[in-house]
């Protein structure tokens, strides 16, 4: 599986999706942390697409 993330899951999702993106999920809520996705690309390989949140961000960086 691949990882992807992104600036505008949103965005991403619409945009890849009228070019023919195989989507098979909208974008899902992961508990306030994350959202993500989930697609195929042409030979079937599964790919989550993901941006973190907010919370996840702030998370991140005040880390000691």
């Amino acid at each position: 599986m691949l990882n992807l993330r992104v600036a505008d899951i949103w965005a991403c999702h619409k945009q890849w999706g009228d070019k023919g993106a195989l989507f098979l999920t909208e974008p899902l809520d992961n508990h306030g942390w994350e959202w993500r996705c989930y697609m195929r690309d042409p030979d079937g390989y599964f790919i989550e697409v993901g941006r973190y949140t907010e919370i996840a961000l702030d998370w991140f960086n005040n880390r000691s």
